[in-house]
């Protein structure tokens, strides 16, 4: 399963997921009085913040940025079943650049889990704690760049077209892999009014398996919006 390419896997879950989201909400739309019923059952939550590199990460990485994306079935009144999309994105520090010989670089992981969570109060409470923990396929992708100047066309009405120099990075390697891993954490959620909405900080420990060296261990810390 591993072996296939990263992107196959990851657009596989995505349409999967999203083939049920939308029966979901087709069947919640069945008959007026099961509306409101429908969108209990369902839950969906997006967010952003930093992810932190630790363990040996922290020693070729710099502090990052993630987005993550949830959705899925509330299986109870305290318990959620859902399919978690988390992107982290991490630049080299100084010491790693300095071994791989180039000005620039960075590492990006995806990773797609099952991601059960278990809130702590009733899901109606205005305020309520959450523990989770998930499983699921990484991608890691290493890409190393330096600074190069490109030429392009520019046409102008008046002036007409001529040549323009500007710059860019050119990636000069790329190295990406795929493998399972897992994590867990904790967060904290407020309804915002009498809405469903509510906003969550939470924080995961999450570590990807590799094959050769010390595996990835990282930290984000996401903020954002659950309905």
């Amino acid at each position: 399963m591993f072996g296939k390419n990263p992107f196959y896997l990851f657009e596989t879950f995505a349409r999967s997921f999203l083939s049920f989201l939308i029966l979901s909400f087709v069947f919640s739309l069945l008959g007026r009085p099961a509306v409101a019923q429908g969108w209990e059952k369902l839950n969906i939550s997006a967010g952003a913040g930093f992810s932190n590199p630790v363990q040996s990460a922290g020693d070729s990485l710099n502090t990052g940025w993630n987005l993550d994306f949830r959705g899925g079935l509330n299986a109870g009144s305290h318990l959620d079943a859902d399919l978690d999309f988390n992107y982290n994105h991490f630049g080299l520090n100084s010491a790693a650049l300095a071994r791989f010989g180039e000005p620039g670089g960075s590492v990006s992981v995806w990773s797609l889990t099952i991601q059960p969570a278990f809130h702590l109060l009733p899901r109606q409470s205005a305020a309520n704690a959450y523990v989770m923990g998930g499983f699921g396929v990484y991608d890691r992708n290493l890409t190393l760049t330096r600074p190069t100047v490109l030429t392009s066309i520019v046409c102008d009405p008046f002036f007409g077209c001529y040549p323009v120099a500007y710059g860019a990075n050119q990636i000069v390697a790329s190295f990406s892999t795929v493998k399972p891993g897992f994590n867990t954490g904790a967060g904290l959620e407020f309804r915002i009014h009498e809405s469903s909405a509510k906003l969550f900080a939470e924080a995961r420990y999450q570590r990807m398996f590799t094959t050769h060296g010390n595996d990835l261990s990282y930290v984000p810390v996401t903020f954002g919006i659950r309905w």
